[in-house]
């Protein structure tokens, strides 16, 4: 079920690229072990869950987007020598729902239903989406809970 929600600045550790869909999972688990790896070398502390960010996320398996891994972490905003940085992700009104299970039925349980609640409520999305990854187990399991957020007006 669709809700309305301000989510603010957090602070991140990330890494970004032009990724189709289906690259994405392969991307982001290299991306995730070397950003987990990077925070303990800058002694970061890990302030929260997983959150992709993606702008413009297609509704193919073939047109790029830009997608960006980010680890939440306590500290500064840096440019280091590593690959990674540091940034602040801004203030964000979405619409916003609650998806469990595998990540084979995340379109079409988890980003459709929410998709068809921000038409019918009229709102309009404005580019920037979210996933927030609460709990991880494995791609198959249906123990995953991944919050899914798209930014409106």
């Amino acid at each position: 079920m669709m809700h309305q929600k301000v989510v603010e600045p957090l602070t991140v550790l990330y890494a970004a690229q032009e990724l189709t869909i289906p690259e994405i999972g392969s991307h982001a688990e290299k991306l995730c072990a070397a950003l987990l790896a990077e925070a303990q070398k800058q002694r970061l502390s890990i302030a929260g869950p997983w959150v992709f960010v993606y702008h413009k996320l297609p509704a193919n398996g073939t047109d790029r987007c830009l997608a960006e891994f980010c680890l939440p972490v306590d500290g500064p905003e840096t440019g280091s020598d590593s690959a990674f940085a540091v940034k602040t992700l801004n203030r964000f009104a979405c619409a916003a729902s609650e998806y469990r299970g595998s990540l084979a039925g995340l379109f079409e349980h988890g980003y459709q239903p929410l998709v068809n609640d921000i038409t019918g409520a009229g709102l309009r999305v404005t580019g920037e989406s979210r996933e927030i990854y609460h709990a991880w187990a494995a791609p198959d399991s249906p123990d995953n809970r991944v919050e899914l957020q798209f930014g409106v007006e």
